[in-house]
C-alpha cells in the first residue's frame, strides 16, 4: 500500500495532540506537592515515547517526500509547516489565503479536514494548543488580522495598557507571588551564629480565561473582495468589542475597592493624602490616576491662588493629564460610570498601580469561523463571521489602588 502524506500528517496532529496533555499532566504533577517521584517519571516516559513516534512520522514524510521528487514538492511545503512555529506559520501569505478563503465558503475544522489547501490552517491549531480551541471556535486569524486589531485596539484608549497583560496557552492556571520581606538581615559577631531570616511567603493567585463571542455579517461582495478588505472589515469590529470586553473585566476587577469620598473643595488634598498615605511609597511612586470625564472635569478646573489651573500639561505628549506628576487616564462616562448617591451624584477616581493590581489574561490569537449557510446567511445572501476570544482577569495585590470619589 502506497505511503499517504495526508495520512500521516493527520496522525502526526494526533500525536501532536497527545504530547501537549501529556505536558499538562506533567506540570500538574509538578505542582501536587503529594505527586509522587514515580508517577512524574512515569509521565516523562511518555512524554519521550510520543516525541519519539513524531520524530519517526516526520521520518518517514521526509522520505516520501525525497522519493516523490518534483511533484510531491508542494506536499512537502505543507508538511513542513507542522514543524514550524506558531507565529511562523500565521504569517505565512500560505496562510493566509488559506484563511480568507475558509471565510469565503464557509468552511470549518470539521468541514476541511483532509483538504490539501486548507492542511496550514490545521497546522497551526496544532502548534496553538491541539485541536480542542479549533472545534469550538474556528481557525486562527493571520498575522495580519491580529495585527491590524491591536492597531485599532491602541486607538481606542484600552484600559489594559495600565495593568499588566499576559498571553497564554491555556483557559486555566496559576502563577505565584511571593510576600515582600518586613525586615533586613541581623547583625552578627565575628564567628558568631547567623540566624535564619524571615522565609518568603507564596502563594498561587489562579487564573481561569471565559469564553466571549459575537459575529457579524460580511457581505459576499465583500467576501469576494480582495484579502486586505476583507481583513480590515474583520479587524476594525472585533477590535471594538475587543476594547469593550477588556474594559469591562477591567473594572470589574477594580469594582471591588471600597469608595472614600473626597470633601467638596479639598479634591487636591484629598488625592494627594491617597498616595501619601493610602498607598505603600513604592506603589505610590508608581501610581496614575483613572476616572471618567465628569471626575476630569472636576479636576481640570482646580486652579491655584493665582488662578492657574492644578492640572499640567505632560511634556512627553503635549496633553494636560498630569496632576502632582501623576498621569491622568480618562475613559468615557459611558465606560466607568459615576456613582449614585442617596442625595448626589459622585465620580470615581482610582489611584494605583494597575499593573500590580491585576492581570489581564489572555488566550491569542482570536479564532474566527464562517458560515454562508447557518443563520441569516442564506436569506441575505452574506457570509456570517463568528470570532472567539479567551480572556480572564486575576488580581495580585489588592493594596496596590484605592478608589477615591468625587462630589459632582
Amino acid at each position: 500500500m502506497p505511503f499517504n502524506i495526508t495520512e500521516a500528517r493527520e496522525n502526526m496532529r494526533n500525536i501532536q495532540n497527545q504530547i501537549d496533555q501529556a505536558r499538562a499532566r506533567g506540570r500538574e504533577l509538578a505542582a501536587d506537592p503529594n505527586a509522587s517521584a514515580q508517577a512524574m517519571e512515569a509521565q516523562a516516559g511518555t512524554i519521550r515515547q510520543l516525541s519519539a513516534r513524531l520524530a519517526l512520522v516526520q521520518g518517514e514524510i521526509d522520505d516520501a517526500t525525497r522519493r516523490q521528487g518534483a511533484q510531491a514538492q508542494p506536499a512537502a511545503a505543507d508538511a513542513a509547516t507542522a514543524g514550524r512555529g506558531l507565529h511562523a506559520i500565521l504569517s505565512s501569505n500560505e496562510y493566509a489565503r488559506a484563511f480568507a478563503d475558509a471565510v469565503r465558503n464557509g468552511v470549518t475544522p470539521k468541514t476541511g479536514r483532509g483538504v490539501e489547501s486548507y492542511n496550514v490552517l490545521f497546522d497551526a491549531l496544532t502548534e496553538g494548543g491541539g485541536i480542542t480551541p479549533g472545534e469550538e471556535g474556528g481557525f486562527l486569524v493571520p498575522d495580519d488580522v491580529d495585527h491590524m486589531i491591536r492597531e485599532k485596539m491602541r486607538e481606542l484608549n484600552p484600559l489594559a495598557s495600565l495593568f499588566t497583560e499576559e498571553s497564554v496557552a491555556t483557559n486555566t492556571g496559576w502563577r505565584v507571588t511571593d510576600t515582600a520581606p518586613t525586615s533586613g538581615m541581623a547583625s552578627v559577631n565575628e564567628m558568631g551564629t547567623i540566624q535564619e531570616g524571615e522565609n518568603p511567603a507564596f502563594q498561587r493567585v489562579p487564573f481561569t480565561l471565559t469564553k466571549y463571542a459575537m459575529f457579524l455579517p460580511v457581505s459576499n461582495e465583500l467576501a469576494s473582495d480582495e484579502v486586505a478588505n476583507l481583513f480590515a472589515y474583520i479587524s476594525r469590529w472585533f477590535a471594538k468589542k475587543q476594547v469593550i470586553t477588556e474594559n469591562s473585566l477591567l473594572l470589574g476587577a477594580l469594582g471591588s475597592l471600597s469608595a472614600t469620598n473626597i470633601t467638596a473643595g479639598e479634591e487636591l488634598k484629598g488625592l494627594k493624602t491617597a498616595l501619601n498615605v493610602a498607598l505603600d511609597p513604592a506603589i505610590a511612586l508608581t501610581s496614575n490616576l483613572l476616572t471618567n470625564q465628569s471626575g476630569f472635569n472636576v479636576l481640570d478646573c482646580l486652579t491655584d491662588e493665582t488662578g492657574r489651573p492644578l492640572i499640567n500639561r505632560d511634556p512627553t505628549t503635549g496633553t494636560a493629564k498630569l496632576l502632582s506628576g501623576k498621569t491622568i487616564h480618562v475613559v468615557s462616562d459611558a465606560v466607568l460610570k459615576n456613582i449614585n448617591s442617596s442625595d448626589k451624584k459622585l465620580a470615581p477616581v482610582y489611584v494605583g498601580d494597575f499593573k500590580q493590581y491585576a492581570t489581564l489574561f489572555r488566550r491569542t490569537p482570536l479564532e474566527v469561523l464562517s458560515t454562508n449557510i447557518g443563520g441569516n446567511a442564506w436569506r441575505t445572501d452574506s457570509v456570517e463571521v463568528r470570532g472567539i476570544s479567551r480572556m480572564g482577569v486575576s488580581k495580585f495585590d489588592t493594596d496596590a489602588a484605592v478608589l477615591r470619589t468625587l462630589t459632582l
